[in-house]
C-alpha cells in the first residue's frame, strides 16, 4: 500500500516536473503566468485535480526561474503593470 502511494507520487511529480520543464523552456518566466491561466482555466470547471497539477506547476516554475509570484513581471505586458 505504501509503495504504491510512493510511485503514484513519484509519477505525480514526474508530471509537474515535465510540465514546468516545457514551460520554462518554450517561455521562460512567462510559464508562471500561463500556468496559473490554466490553473484558473480549471479552477472555473470545477477541476480540482487540474488546479492541484498546474497550481504546483507555476510554482516550480517560478523557483526554476527566480520568479516572485505577485512581485515580478517577467512576460506580462507593460499594461499590466
Amino acid at each position: 500500500m505504501i509503495r504504491s502511494w510512493l510511485a503514484r507520487r513519484r509519477d505525480y511529480q514526474a508530471l509537474v516536473d515535465t510540465e514546468a520543464s516545457e514551460l520554462v523552456e518554450r517561455e521562460g518566466g512567462a510559464g508562471y503566468y500561463t500556468a496559473r491561466q490554466i490553473a484558473r482555466a480549471a479552477r472555473d470547471q470545477g477541476d480540482h485535480q487540474a488546479v492541484k497539477l498546474w497550481g504546483r506547476v507555476a510554482q516550480q516554475v517560478a523557483d526554476r526561474t527566480g520568479l516572485v509570484p505577485g512581485h515580478s513581471k517577467i512576460g506580462r505586458p507593460e499594461s499590466e503593470w
